[in-house]
Parts: C-alpha cells; structure tokens; sequence
C-alpha cells in the first residue's frame, strides 16, 4: 500500500426495521421489502405517492372541458367532434388499465408506474402544440393511456398494504384524489385558458407528474420474482376486440347525426362493435391469463356494485362534462368562473371521501349506497329546472349536492366489489372496477353529448317554426328589442333589422336551456333506475375469504 493511502471505511450497515404486525398476507416479497425499509408508515407514503400520480393524471380527465368552447372556435368542431376531446382519453384509459395486471406481473409496480408517467408527460407536450384535431386526439390518448396503467395499480397496493379493517379508510382518502381531480380540474382549466389558451390546459399538470415520478424509485416495490417466473402472456387478442368494440360503438353514438343513424357505415360501425364485443367475451372466457376475467362477474356483490361503478362514472365525467359547458355557452360565464364553481363542490367531497371510507368499514354499504344515489339524483333533477336567470350560488349549491351523493357511492361500492372475489382474483378485479368507471365515464360523455346535440336540433326546430308573421308574441318581442337598441344609438332601419338577429340568437339560447334540461333529466331518471336495482346487491362480506366461500 503506497503511503498516504486511506484505508477504505466499510459501509455503514443499517438494520431491516421489524416488520409490522398487520402486513396483510396478500403482500409479496418486494413489498415486504419496503416495510422492512420504511417501517409501518410505508403504506402511508406509498398512499401519497400514488395519490399524487393519479391526481396529475386524473386532472387532465377534465381540466379540458372548459377549454371546450376555446377549441371548439378554433377548430371549427361540432359538438359530435369535441366529445371526443373527453372520450379519447376514458376509452384509451378504459382498454390500458386492462393491460395494468400483465405489465405489474411483467415489468413490476415501479417499472410500470414510470412508464405510465412518462406517457403521459410525452402526451401533455403534444396536446400544447397540435395543430390538428387527430393530433389532440392522439395526445388525450396517450394521457388517458397512462391514466388507465396506474388507476388499477392503486387499488392494488392498497389491497397488499392497508389491512381489511383500514382499507376502507385508504381507498376514502386515495379516492379524494380519483374525484379531487373531476371537480378541481375545470378550475385549473378554466385559470389557464384566462391566462394564456387552451394550450396551456394540456401542461397545467405536467409538474404533479414530475414529482410522481421523483417519488416512484424510492417507494414503488419492484417486480415479484414469483410472479415474473410465471411469464404471464398480454392478452392481445382480447385487448384488440375490446379496443375495436369499443372505438366502432363509440364513433358510432358519435357520428350518428352526421352520417345518419340508419346509414350504411353507421349500421357497420355498430354491427363490428356488438360482434367484437361478444368475440371478446368468448374470448376470455377460455384464454388462461384474460385481460378482464369474466369470473369476476359471477359474485353477485361484485357485479351488483359493479352497477354503481358504471354510474358513478356516468355520473362524474357527464356531469362535468356538462355543467361547464352550459355556464358557458348558456349564462356567459368565463372558464375561470365556470371551474371555480366546481371547487365548493371538490371540498365537500374532501369531507365525504374520508367519512363514507370509515363508515364502510362500520356499517352496511346498501345504506351509504342508497344515500349516496338519492342526492346525486336529487341535484340532477334540480339541473333539470336550470334557466338562464339561474343564480350563480344555487347551481353551486346543486353540485356540491352531486358530489356529497358521489362521496357515498365510490369509496363503499369499490371496497364491495373487491371484497366479493377470492385473493387469486385480485388483481382481476381491481382492475374491473376501474374499468367498470371508466367505460361508464365514456359512453356517459358520448350518449350526453350526442343527446345534448339532437335535443339543440329538436328544441331549435320547434321553437323557429312558431316564429312567423302571425305571431303577436314575435312581432311584440321584435318591436322591444329595436326599441331598446335604438334607445342605445342606433338608427332605426338598422335596429329594426338588428333586432331579428336578436331574437335568433335568444331563441338559440332558449334551446340550448331545454337542451341541458332534457340531458340532466335523462341523469336523474339513470340514478332511478339504479336505486331500484340497489335492491339485487347482497348484504356486503367483510373478508374476500369469505366471498369466496359464497
């Protein structure tokens, strides 16, 4: 050894942390690992960091719909074209967390998480500077696909770390993000179109996923040797059927008023749809590793509370879909004033979420349930009465009674259908239930917004066809609105002409009023329905060991 030279110091050995007694023994190895790293606060760690990544994803769900009318004028699109600016991103979600199990069994928890993240920052950046319409459906897929890899992720960890008495409480809490993100995400919008455009929505979100990102490598679990010794196969037969249904029946709904409904391509569009539909259900009923196991649906507490899935995610993205849109294009509001309604309505469910999650693990869910359906149906039929002269505050108050109904439906009905199947089920399932909201979500946006437009055209047709000379009513409302306009300035010839203009556009606006009704009434009577089939959910189970045993 030459002189001078350090003797190298040894590393310092830092001793595993006891493992907690309450590790459910669902966990496997990797995460057994982080426990023995972190201590029993790692569960609450992982919790927030993966709050975190669903949040930044789940804003870019609908931080676009008030940016909606800001697009809509720059491209030139119909209401059949800017759905697609919402059902892209739900539809691409819907087939990718489908492909969630396979990647996680593959790749792992941590390989899988960044992957997604990456995705959806690559997305982001591209929605900011499309200068075509297929390019922005192409950047809302790929966010929706990054959306659709870490939603089911989530659950999944909380089933592997949070015991069966707190995971009710956990998915209270990690479900204010799911919901945070529909109700704060308009407001975010809506500020960013103020400040600079539209653009700026697709990046507004982008610095909660680099932080999701920072966080992954130190908490996400690596890849279960187990699991990866057993080479799971990608279904991508079943994925490719399910994509095809999907996309034919949607573009379908979608281009119906365009093309016609009894039309040859849209009889093919719908014809392909329901025939890949069904190959996908034989399909995985006889492949070894499908990417939605039809077993799943057999426990009737799961498929039971599978319905109020589907209609809490008809009714988050419908509705958010919706209200910003009519203050908009209706009362004039501005995006910022049209999110901001939004955010009473996101802190009562930050009350909500946590308590329902607590109450799930006391009481039987069918009450929260029935609770949670009867305000949101409620707050949809008051939107049914919704005028132009509607105050501000009441159609803030109608919301944040929608919210306090979707705080009670989400948290009891997805801890209930996951504790419906067996463990080797899990994954499967959880991954049902996020698909079960999703493709609620979008076929909820696209049946609304296809109705919104037919029911413009029906209301628009009907009330121009009593505008004629013989009308008393026209001719009166024609003479006040040339008199005010000429007590404004105007010359009278070009006030008398202006005022017809007028009238037209108030008869627009009038349809466009019983339009909104007529959709929000269309949610109201959907909750009716499922209130009464509310009745077929079974007394919920406690412990998936117990389901199994049914």
């Amino acid at each position: 050894m030459s002189v001078g030279a350090r003797t190298p110091r040894p590393k310092a050995f830092r001793a595993p942390l006891p493992l907690p007694d309450d590790i459910p023994p669902l966990a496997n190895q990797p995460i057994r690992d982080r426990f023995a790293q972190f201590g029993s606060g790692y569960r609450w760690l992982l919790l927030f960091s993966m709050l975190i990544g669903s949040m930044s994803t789940l804003l870019a769900a609908t931080t676009i719909n008030v940016a909606l009318p800001a697009i809509i004028g720059a491209f030139g699109l119909g209401q059949d074209q800017a759905q697609w600016m919402s059902t892209a991103f739900l539809a691409s979600s819907t087939i990718a967390m489908l492909a969630n199990a396979w990647a996680m069994s593959t790749f792992g928890p941590r390989s899988t998480y960044i992957f997604g993240m990456l995705i959806f920052v690559a997305g982001s950046l591209l929605g900011a500077v499309s200068d075509t319409l297929a390019l922005l459906i192409v950047s809302r897929a790929m966010q929706g696909m990054a959306a659709g890899l870490l939603q089911p992720m989530s659950m999944f960890l909380i089933f592997q770390t949070f015991p069966d008495k707190q995971r009710g409480t956990a998915i209270g809490i990690f479900s204010i993000g799911v919901v945070l993100a529909p109700a704060f995400g308009p407001a975010l919008g809506g500020i960013a179109v103020d400040l600079s455009s539209w653009r700026l929505v697709f990046v507004a979100t982008v610095p909660l996923a680099l932080l999701a990102l920072a966080a992954a490598p130190l908490l996400m679990p690596r890849a279960d040797p187990v699991q990866q010794a057993e080479k799971r196969p990608l279904d991508w037969q079943g994925l490719i059927l399910l994509s095809l249904s999907a996309v034919s029946l949607l573009s379908g709904f979608a281009g119906g008023n365009r093309d016609g409904w009894d039309s040859d391509i849209s009889l093919i569009k719908f014809t392909i749809g329901v025939l890949a539909a069904i190959a996908f259900y034989f399909w995985e009923r006889r492949h070894p590793f499908p990417a939605l196991n039809p077993k799943i649906f057999t426990y009737r507490q799961f498929w039971s509370a599978g319905l109020i899935i589907s209609a809490t995610g008809v009714a988050i993205y419908g509705s958010t879909y919706m209200i910003p849109l009519f203050v908009q294009l209706v009362q004039n509001y501005s995006p910022t004033a049209a999110g901001v309604m939004m955010i009473p309505a996101g802190l009562a469910m930050v009350i909500g979420f946590p308590l329902a999650g607590r109450l799930t693990d006391q009481v039987d869910t069918r009450w929260l349930l029935a609770f949670g359906i009867i305000s949101f149906g409620m707050s949809a039929w008051l939107l049914s009465h919704v005028t132009v002269m509607t105050p501000y505050w009441v159609l803030v108050w109608w919301i944040v009674l929608s919210r306090v109904g979707i705080s009670f439906c989400m948290p009891p009905a997805n801890t209930t259908a996951v504790r419906a199947v067996p463990p080797p089920l899990l994954a499967s399932a959880t991954g049902g239930v996020s698909f079960l909201m999703q493709i609620g979500g979008a076929f909820g946006v696209n049946l609304l917004a296809i109705l919104l437009q037919r029911r413009l055209i029906f209301h628009g047709e009907h009330l121009a066809s009593a505008v004629n000379e013989s009308s008393p009513q026209l001719s009166y409302a024609h003479v006040q609105i040339a008199r005010e306009m000429e007590r404004n300035g105007l010359p009278q010839l070009p006030a008398f002409q202006s005022a017809f203009g007028e009238l037209g556009r108030q008869i627009s606006v009038e349809a466009s009023v019983y339009a909104f009704r007529d959709c929000f009434f269309v949610i109201a009577v959907w909750f009716a329905i499922v209130l009464c089939f509310l009745a077929f959910m079974p007394k919920p189970r406690l412990e998936a060991s117990q389901a199994a045993k049914t």
